[in-house]
């Protein structure tokens, strides 16, 4: 697996992004790793950057000519795309600037946790194919649970969620959940996979503001 430092000092420049390795890893960096960045954004963002006389003014740029290209994929190609980012509430296996995001280093409750698990069970039964993407923007998980249940049609839990709040709420085999499920080809689905993706491209640009790469 290609890998990139966070460091700005060791990020590729723009002019040397005209290899597939090269602009994989400053993609890994904006956007996680995944087979679908390696095999299917790289690929068609490489296409783009060889036919240009120049190369992207800025990093910006980069992610604007990303999105132009998703926009040629097919939806089960954009399902696979954001299905490459990390889970909400998520604690093993991301990244440093993904933990950082998700406010690795502050403890978060257990029963915060249990709740975005299930949540995150809910959305990946209701749109199935998608995987729930949003901007965290500096909230705490906590803080996602209510944006993530009204994403779902879902009663807002208290907050602050109290130890013991009944987290697996409505059940996934139940017919409450069976009757929300949207197919793939249905307007639903198609409007919650574009809002996803299009949170992606603003965490790959809030991480270039981070790193002081605009």
């Amino acid at each position: 697996m290609t890998t990139t430092s966070s460091d700005p000092d060791s990020i590729l420049s723009l002019t040397s992004l005209s290899s597939a390795p090269a602009l994989e890893s400053l993609l890994i960096l904006l956007f996680e790793p995944s087979s679908a960045l390696r095999n299917l954004l790289v690929p068609s963002v490489l296409l783009r950057l060889t036919a240009r006389p120049s190369p992207p003014k800025s990093y910006n740029e980069l992610i604007d000519i990303c999105k132009e290209v998703s926009n040629d994929w097919t939806w089960d190609e954009k399902g696979e795309f954001i299905s490459g980012h990390p889970m909400i509430g998520e604690v093993k296996g991301l990244s440093k600037l993904s933990g950082k995001e998700q406010g690795n280093s502050v403890v978060t409750p257990k029963v915060v946790l249990d709740r975005l698990a299930h949540l995150n069970e809910l959305y990946c039964t209701i749109y199935p194919g998608l995987r729930y993407i949003t901007f965290v923007n500096g909230r705490s998980r906590a803080e996602i649970i209510p944006e993530f249940e009204s994403v779902l049609d879902l009663p807002r839990s208290p907050h602050p969620l109290p130890d013991d709040h009944p987290t697996n709420q409505p059940e996934i085999g139940s017919g409450e959940v069976k009757n929300r499920i949207k197919s793939p080809d249905s307007a639903e689905w198609k409007k919650e996979c574009e809002r996803g993706l299009g949170d992606v491209w603003l965490i790959g640009r809030a991480r270039l503001k981070g790193l002081g790469l605009e």
